[in-house]
């Protein structure tokens, strides 16, 4: 079988249900917002939209109104070496790309780069005293190597297929400055990753046929719920923020499936100061994750730090240090349409400092 229609097989098929071992579980999220990607992905202290539900259900009462967020959101992310593939396929492009007539240009790309992409979506309703949300997420990750395990050109894939609803509840301490909040979650997920000799007709033949793809992955499921709590003192030119959050009380273990490593109970806390004015602020965040450990994340990587800057709360930037790398973006808000742009830089799980991926993120919400 041509190795090129072999890879086109397994990315259309095998990519999004292929079986194997689950990957590595690290500190990255389940969900997380845009612009709080670009902020470094400190939002212990601030989070956007529905992000709140699950950064740290204890600012639910602290936005100065009761409602919060009702709406739905998309987000695309893809890496810088794919963006730069689509672009050779635009009419125009002098690579020729997009004249090739089948796959032997991607093909090609694939053994010379990696590609991923994914996206996310939510709905959600979100008040002071709590909310409601679901949310989806799936990833694929795609790389080639020109020889294999068994000396064959190999193509690895990893993905993750996360989705799920959260409920939530918070609310104030009275006469004190502290809320407490807590988010329950039911969850559905799934891991993939395979390495696949593509010049095997054998080990491509098991991803030819979607019958049996569908049996090869089957998501795992769980309950569990965070807790959080906020500390927030409020000036008439500077506020600070101090949080505590312990992500998976107890530990969620997952049953069924492909065997998903259960998420282990991580606490973390986050220090926060925002100068503001009428209607312009600046955020700057930091937060330390996983404190105990539990994940053997080294201590620059478990370090999340940011600025948000937001201006006539329409337009805001941002910046950061997420997962040991720099991150930046920017986000408009239309009233009933938000979008948004990040781009930041993660590793693949379970294999630090090697070969990490620059990923954009472009985000559409519509609500208010």
């Amino acid at each position: 079988m041509d190795p090129a229609w072999s890879i086109a097989a397994i990315i259309l098929l095998g990519g999004f249900t292929a079986g194997g071992n689950a990957i590595a579980r690290d500190l990255s999220p389940i969900y997380e917002e845009t612009f709080d990607i670009a902020a470094g992905g400190a939002s212990l202290t601030r989070a956007t939209r529905y992000g709140v539900a699950l950064a740290n259900p204890a600012l639910l009462p602290v936005s100065g109104s009761f409602h919060r967020w009702l709406g739905s959101e998309f987000a695309l992310h893809i890496n810088k070496e794919s963006v730069d593939y689509a672009k050779t396929l635009l009419p125009g492009s002098s690579s020729g790309a997009s004249d090739s007539g089948d796959s032997s240009a991607f093909v090609d790309h694939v053994f010379q780069n990696p590609f991923l992409a994914g996206t996310q979506t939510s709905l959600a309703y979100l008040n002071a005293y709590g909310g409601i949300g679901f949310f989806s997420r799936f990833e694929v990750d795609l790389e080639a190597e020109e020889y294999g395990p068994a000396g064959m050109p190999a193509v690895i894939l990893n993905g993750k297929s996360y989705s799920g609803g959260t409920l939530s509840g918070a609310a104030k301490i009275p006469f004190t400055p502290f809320s407490l909040g807590v988010t329950g979650k039911y969850l559905m997920l799934a891991e993939p990753g395979a390495t696949i000799d593509v010049a095997d007709p054998n080990a491509v033949a098991q991803y030819q046929d979607p019958a049996a793809l569908s049996a090869l992955v089957t998501p795992s499921t769980g309950t569990g719920f965070d807790i959080g709590a906020l500390m927030f003192l409020q000036g008439p030119r500077v506020d600070w923020r101090l949080a505590l959050k312990v992500d998976d009380v107890g530990g969620t273990r997952l049953n069924g499936g492909d065997a998903i490593d259960d998420f282990k109970q991580v606490t973390s806390i986050g220090a926060a100061m925002t100068l503001h004015t009428g209607k312009d602020a600046l955020h700057v965040s930091v937060d330390k994750r996983d404190l105990q450990n539990a994940y053997g994340t080294p201590p620059f990587k478990a370090t999340r730090a940011g600025v948000k800057l937001t201006l006539r709360g329409y337009a805001g930037i941002a910046a950061g240090w997420y997962d040991g790398y720099p991150s930046a973006g920017a986000e408009l808000d239309l009233i009933f349409l938000q979008i948004g742009v990040a781009t930041y830089r993660r590793e693949i799980t379970g294999a630090p400092g090697v070969n990490p991926r620059n990923v954009y993120v472009m985000n559409m919400a519509a609500g208010f």
